[in-house]
């Protein structure tokens, strides 16, 4: 319906009348445009997948496209964002799904083309992989009860390289909060949320995300997803959470 709507208003723009349509007419051009195209297969957006945005840039750089990171003074885009936890978890467990669906799929980076430059293709491969990393953030959230309870520590003996692997691998970890925090302009208590919240979800949505997608991958399970609630834009379009 935009397209159309739109081509009226280029042909009324540039002097000429409006064309005369009915709302059957709207509803044919905007649902049957695709019919029998490629549109949504190798044209458009990519179908087939929750994470269709994920899907449809791996398509367009394996195929030797480039891409510009643009960052405009003004926001080009603007979109709102889940207020609540049960509903920041629903959107979370959505896109992990489409990960996991991504990485037993052709889409996967490991069976990229030689166009797909090198840290793009790490970059698609971290996107479809980082679901199943859940698996060892579980671990080690249980090992310190394990310890409590057994009476054991994992390392049975401190040595002088252990703990210089321990500060190195601290150090980097702190390394890598800076550069996240000046990079995305946050402050600090935010960026501890988000910490927070990535250890929640990682302990939650991800497994069962790993779990469904395994279950449609080997047993032809669907997964059926509701869209995300999301807060109202108020009426001067000043939204706290775009």
């Amino acid at each position: 319906m935009h397209s159309v709507f739109n081509l009226i208003c280029a042909i009324m723009a540039e002097g000429g009348s409006p064309i005369p349509f009915t709302p059957s007419v709207v509803s044919d051009q905007s649902t049957m445009y695709e019919d029998k195209t490629e549109w949504g297969k190798r044209v458009g957006w990519i179908y087939g997948s929750v994470t269709e945005d994920v899907v449809t840039g791996y398509r367009m750089h394996n195929r030797g496209w480039r891409s510009v990171y643009c960052v405009t003074k003004r926001d080009a885009f603007r979109g709102t964002a889940p207020i609540n936890l049960t509903d920041r978890l629903h959107q979370v467990l959505r896109w992990a799904t489409g990960s996991v669906e991504i990485f037993f799929s052709k889409n996967n980076a490991m069976l990229a083309s030689p166009r797909m430059k090198f840290l793009q293709r790490v970059a698609y491969f971290n996107v479809g992989m980082y679901p199943f990393t859940s698996m060892f953030l579980i671990v080690y959230c249980f090992l310190p009860a394990i310890s409590l309870f057994t009476g054991k520590f994992i390392v049975q003996s401190l040595s002088a390289t252990f703990l210089v692997f321990l500060l190195g691998i601290t150090i980097t970890l702190c390394l890598l909060a800076l550069l996240e925090i000046k990079w995305s302009g946050i402050t600090l208590h935010d960026w501890w949320r988000n910490e927070q919240f990535w250890l929640i979800g990682g302990t939650s949505a991800h497994p069962a995300a790993v779990l469904q997608g395994l279950l449609k991958v080997i047993a032809g399970v669907d997964i059926s997803f509701t869209l995300t609630s999301k807060s109202a834009t108020p009426e001067d379009g000043d939204d706290e959470f775009a």
